[in-house]
């Protein structure tokens, strides 16, 4: 049974690899759908409605995660769920958070800011 599901969106597959090893450490139970674009993303979120959360690069090839927030938060057919935006460039905090991001990490990601980060949007929804 899995007690998580989450979509990792980040055209890196090591990221997207070291993502899923630190929730499956500190969530246990955790089920990991991956995308390699905002375009992908956004066909999962329609694929997988049981989706808790999203982490999402903002540096992407074809639709970036600004642009995958903007289209996420104004389909009024997706469940919004907590989606926390990751970066390895500060400057792309404010953008993310006014396109709809809960919370804003960047590169590199440590256990315990992404388990903070998580606990925060979660408790914003």
């Amino acid at each position: 049974m899995v007690d998580f599901k989450v979509l990792i969106v980040d055209d890196d597959y090591i990221n997207r690899k070291l993502l899923i090893s630190i929730l499956r450490k500190e969530l246990y139970q955790v089920e990991a759908i991956e995308s390699i674009d905002g375009e992908e993303a956004l066909m999962l979120c329609r694929r997988y409605e049981d989706i808790q959360l999203i982490l999402l690069d903002i540096e992407m090839p074809k639709v970036n995660g600004i642009e995958f927030l903007e289209r996420y938060t104004s389909d009024s057919t997706l469940n919004k769920v907590p989606t926390i935006a990751i970066s390895s460039n500060d400057l792309h905090k404010k953008d993310a958070k006014r396109s709809g991001a809960d919370a804003f990490l960047v590169k590199p990601i440590t256990e315990e800011k992404l388990i903070e980060a998580i606990r925060y949007s979660s408790s914003q929804h």
